[in-house]
């Protein structure tokens, strides 16, 4: 990943481990994507093959969400600013169990 004050560019192992993170909802699944030889394991991901999605909208949308938190938690960012308030990211370790 490449930061910059106007970009945040991902590279091809940025977009596995964020695939890797939308495909395992669970806080044990998520944590598997770390771990080399799990099922998980998000550098395992081989990006050409088709994803077959079969949950409703709101679902895919939470996961997602969480998905998106969890990668940048995992790149070092700690909050979010917006109009100047500041929210700590850590709030996903309790709000997807």
């Amino acid at each position: 990943m490449k930061v910059t004050q106007r970009e945040i560019v991902l590279d091809e192992k940025d977009l596995k481990e964020i695939f890797g993170l939308l495909a395992s909802p669970t806080k044990s699944e998520t944590a598997q994507i770390y771990q080399p030889g799990s099922g998980h394991y998000f550098e395992d991901e081989n990006l050409s093959q088709e994803y077959d999605l079969t949950q409703e909208k709101r679902e895919f949308a939470l996961d997602a969400w969480r998905a998106v938190i969890s990668f940048l938690r995992a790149r070092g960012f700690a909050a979010v600013t917006k109009s100047g308030e500041k929210v700590d990211l850590s709030f996903i370790e309790d709000k997807f169990s």
